[in-house]
């Protein structure tokens, strides 16, 4: 699983002060605690003996939690951790961490326009490449890839070897290379 290419897509669901709002996380993530008078990293999810995928929200910091995080206001809080009731992990997929953060943020009616939203997305690219193609390419170019045109290869050193069929009185005259003409007379200019 690419945990960087989901948080990537995870940005489409908001920003605030240059980080993102939702963020896929492992349980085995430091950060750093005020500890009395001392700052230390510690490990973040200490009461889980395995490490599972977490989908974490950006929230305000206030009150006694203020001192976690010297110099923040926010903090990465766990709203969903992906393991079974019997402490097993949970298998996780770009389309489950999407559809879960869709579906906190506008319910369950608006499941389907988290697909259209990506069939927008594919079109968008889809576009780009063909106006690339278009303004980087010739217009014959752009039909020998669309299939509107195939390419002749030629003929070798520009020559072609025709024969006609002679008529029914045989002239004696058969085309070679284009160009020249034989004749079958026997006569002879010795």
């Amino acid at each position: 699983m690419n945990d960087v290419y989901i948080n990537k897509k995870l940005e489409r669901f908001g920003i605030l002060d240059g980080n993102q709002i939702f963020r896929l996380a492992r349980t085995d993530q430091l950060e750093y605690r005020r500890v009395g008078p001392s700052v230390i990293l510690t490990k973040k999810y200490n009461y889980f003996n395995a490490v599972y995928w977490v989908i974490e929200k950006l929230m305000p910091v206030s009150g006694p939690n203020a001192e976690l995080l010297p110099g923040r206001n926010v903090s990465y809080e766990p709203i969903f951790v992906f393991k079974k009731p019997d402490d097993r992990p949970i298998i996780v997929s770009e389309d489950v961490v999407l559809s879960f953060v869709h579906l906190q943020l506008f319910g369950e009616r608006k499941k389907r326009d988290l697909v259209k939203e990506e069939l927008d997305e594919y079109e968008r690219a889809v576009d780009k490449v063909h106006q690339f193609l278009q303004s980087e390419c010739s217009p014959m170019s752009m039909q020998l890839h669309v299939g509107e045109a195939i390419v002749n290869p030629g003929i070798p050193n520009g020559r072609r070897d025709v024969s006609v069929p002679s008529p029914e009185g045989n002239s004696g005259i058969e085309t070679g290379p284009v160009g020249t003409a034989r004749s079958d007379s026997s006569g002879s200019d010795e």
